[in-house]
This record gives C-alpha cells, sequence and structure tokens, in this order.
C-alpha cells in the first residue's frame, strides 16, 4: 500500500511539473512523437493490414482447409499489401494528374464562366423591369463583384496550382516513415500471435488479476470496435465513390472521376467529409456545366440519403453503435484536437469509451440493487 501511495504522489508531481512547464512539455512530446511517428505508424498499418489479411485467410481456411499451412500467413500478408498497394497507385496515377490538369482547366474557365453570368443577369434585369437608378446601382455593383473575383482568382491560382503539386511532393517526402512502418508492420503481422501472447503475460505480471482482465477486455473491445470501423468505412467510401461516379456519367456530368474519388475519399471524414465534397463538386461542376449544378445538388442529396439511410448503418453502424449526437460530437472533438485524422479516429474511440462507461454504470447499479432503474 506504502509503494502505491509513493507512486501516486511521483505521479500528480509529475503531472504538475508538466503542467506548468507546459510548452517545454509540448515540445517534448513532439519530439518523441516525431522519433516514434515510423513505429506509430506502422502499428496503424498493421491494424488497417490485419483486416484484409484476416478476411483473406478465413478465406483460405474454406478453401484450403489445413493444406498449406505455413504458407498462409507470407501469402495472404503479402497478397493485402499487393491489393492495397495496388488501389493506392492506381488512385494517384489516375486521379492526381487528372486534378491538377481540372484546376488549370477550371482556372482559364472562371473568367469566362464569370461573363457568362453577367450577360444572363443583364437578361434577367431586362425581364424583371428594374428602375434605371437600380440597374445602375446593380451593374456597378457586380462590376466591382466580379473584377474582385477575377483579382483573387488571378494572384491564387498559381498558388493553388502550386500547392495540389506540393501535396503531392509532401507526400513523397515522407517515404522514409512510411517504409520504415510498413517493415514494422510486416514484423507485427507475421508474429502477431506470440506478441499478443507476451502482451498478455506483461499485462498479468505487473497489474492485479482483476485489472489486467479489464484491460485485456477492454483491449479487445477496441480492436473489435476499431477493426468493424475501419473495414465498414473503407466499403462503405468505396461503395459511394463507386455509385457517384456511376451516376455521374449517366446524367452526362465532367469530372466524374475527380469528383467521385474524392468524395470516396473524403466519406473516411464522418459528417464534416460529406460537406467538404459537396461543395467542391459543386464549383467544378458550376465552372464547366453551370447548367447542370441543380442536377448535381439533387443527384449529391439523393446520394447522401442511401448512404445515410442504407449504406452507413448496414455497413459501419452496426461496428459503432453511437447514436448521431454522439458521432457529431466525437468528430467535433477530435478534428478540434487533432484535425483530420482525429476526426477519424475519434467516433470508434468514442463508441469504446460509450461502451466502457456504459458497462461501469451497469455494474455500479448491480451492486446498488438498481440495475431495474
Amino acid at each position: 500500500m506504502q509503494k502505491i501511495k509513493w507512486q501516486e504522489g511521483l505521479a500528480a508531481i509529475i503531472l504538475i511539473w508538466a503542467l506548468w512547464h507546459y510548452e517545454l512539455t509540448l515540445e517534448l512530446l513532439g519530439t518523441a512523437l516525431g522519433i516514434l511517428m515510423p513505429f506509430i505508424l506502422g502499428g496503424a498499418i498493421a491494424f488497417v493490414v490485419n483486416v484484409l489479411m484476416d478476411a483473406l485467410e478465413r478465406g483460405w481456411q474454406l478453401a484450403l482447409k489445413d493444406k498449406f499451412v505455413a504458407a498462409k500467413r507470407p501469402v495472404c500478408l503479402t497478397l493485402s499489401f499487393a491489393l492495397i498497394t495496388g488501389v493506392i497507385a492506381l488512385l494517384f496515377i489516375n486521379v492526381v494528374p487528372e486534378l491538377h490538369n481540372s484546376i488549370k482547366v477550371l482556372a482559364a474557365k472562371v473568367p469566362e464562366a464569370l461573363t457568362r453570368f453577367n450577360i444572363y443577369l443583364h437578361e434577367r434585369i431586362a425581364v424583371w423591369d428594374l428602375s434605371d437608378s437600380d440597374i445602375a446601382y446593380i451593374q456597378q455593383e457586380w462590376k466591382a463583384l466580379t473584377t474582385a473575383v477575377i483579382a483573387l482568382w488571378e494572384s491564387n491560382k498559381t498558388a493553388l496550382l502550386s500547392r495540389t503539386w506540393n501535396m503531392t511532393t509532401s507526400f513523397v517526402g515522407t517515404v522514409t516513415n512510411i517504409v520504415i512502418g510498413v517493415v514494422f508492420a510486416i514484423y507485427i503481422l507475421l508474429d502477431k500471435e506470440r506478441l499478443a501472447h507476451n502482451s498478455r503475460r506483461v499485462v498479468f505480471a505487473f497489474c492485479s488479476k482483476d485489472n489486467a482482465e479489464y484491460l485485456l477486455n477492454a483491449a479487445a473491445l477496441a480492436k473489435k470496435i476499431f477493426a468493424g470501423f475501419v473495414g465498414g468505412q473503407l466499403l462503405e467510401a468505396f461503395l459511394l465513390g463507386l455509385m457517384c461516379f456511376a451516376g455521374m456519367l449517366v446524367l452526362g456530368m465532367s469530372y466524374a472521376l475527380v469528383i467521385s474519388a474524392l468524395v470516396a475519399f473524403l466519406a473516411l471524414v464522418p459528417i464534416v467529409g460529406t460537406m467538404i465534397s459537396a461543395v467542391i463538386g459543386c464549383i467544378f461542376i458550376l465552372i464547366s456545366q453551370p447548367e447542370k449544378v441543380l442536377l448535381f445538388i439533387i443527384f449529391f442529396i439523393v446520394l447522401q440519403r442511401i448512404e445515410g439511410d442504407i449504406l452507413y448503418p448496414r455497413v459501419v453502424g452496426k461496428s459503432v453503435g453511437l447514436s448521431g449526437l454522439w458521432v457529431l460530437a466525437a468528430v467535433t472533438a477530435g478534428g478540434g484536437l487533432f484535425g483530420v485524422l482525429g476526426m477519424i479516429i475519434s467516433v470508434p474511440l468514442c463508441s469504446v469509451c460509450y461502451v466502457l462507461f456504459s458497462d461501469a454504470v451497469k455494474r455500479r447499479l448491480t451492486v446498488k440493487n438498481l440495475k431495474d432503474i
């Protein structure tokens, strides 16, 4: 007991010191995060790849039973990495150059689109039968607005193009961390059972039996929820992008591949990603095919209803088990703390905390003989 109190006192002193010197603490945490980033990335890669690898291993077991057992793990691991790498390479080869070219084309079309809208506005003014003073005021304000928009676009389009390219080059710049992370992930996946067994032994060695069992149950719950969320979110994003691409082709809309790829990618970010992809899609269609903007908006609303009412509840919803209110709260808090990555991981993390907290409440009510309350 004395040892536990001493440890708690030391922990309190360290916490107070860290809060008092928060700038130094944040700097140290940033340095440590930079050093550990390849291994954190490796753990994340291993977790994502493991979802696909487990599915392939189950398929192997159904097809081949107990044949070629020694080859099952290496073959399934290789196939998993090959499939994921192939999909990523396909997206980069097709989508990134298309996105870059699309922005170039749109940059050239902005003045033309404003001119067309100016002509349309003059036609409408003639129909509305406004007074001369009203017409003069509208023309003056519209001219000032179009001049400002064109000047803003001309001054920023080069920067926008360079940012698009810099996003690609910055991704390439992280290749060292990715390579180290992939190697680390391969080691984890090849020997994951032994690592899990050793981790279990460490937990039981340094914790009481009750605490050890609680930690292991919490870890198993987190694995189940995160795996279901990752697998479901990826499948949902793929199906949503596919439906968007097919629908835009049928409706004869421009930039179907680029917009569909953005819709699929941003679908990985709950709630916020949908709004961002809708705005970007509207901008693309507004400049290239202004007559189809309303049609695109209607199509996108229908697409989102299909996603919200059919895809998400069946593909992702069961693994998360959160209401819309909690999802929104988790995304808002996660985005505020850790940006886009926080938005993605906040939903399954909130789900884990929600289940653990609910279980704790049930246990306490049972102890107090209030479980029917």
